[in-house]
């Protein structure tokens, strides 16, 4: 039994990953910043600018691998290649906010334990 699936449901998830690191550049524009040696770093990210930047190199790699799949579609080695890149790239990201939350909210819990 063959299932076909629809180009655009093959597109879906592409689609999603351009729009969620379109918003989350934005976003992270708009964020309430603090200096840390003279560059602006948002405030969950205080305490780690490096996080900060490999947030936004991920990002920067998602929304260029998404961007990539999409226009590649008539070579399938190469946006599966550009797919999965995209998929990592926005997991990475997901991570290091996911852990920058996990210490912004946990790192003041600690202080006043010990």
């Amino acid at each position: 039994m063959n299932v076909v699936v629809h180009k655009s449901l093959n597109l879906c998830p592409m689609i999603s990953i351009l729009y969620i690191c379109s918003t989350a550049a934005t976003i992270s524009m708009v964020l309430p910043h603090e200096n840390v040696d003279g560059n602006p770093v948002p405030a969950l990210f205080k305490d780690r600018p490096p996080d900060y930047h490999m947030f936004l190199m991920f990002i920067l790699f998602a929304f260029l691998g998404s961007f990539s799949a999409l226009m590649l579609q008539h070579k399938p080695r190469v946006e599966i290649f550009f797919r999965i890149s995209a998929i990592a790239s926005m997991l990475s990201a997901l991570a290091i906010v996911f852990n920058a939350a996990a210490l912004w909210f946990v790192g003041p819990l600690l202080k006043h334990i010990n």
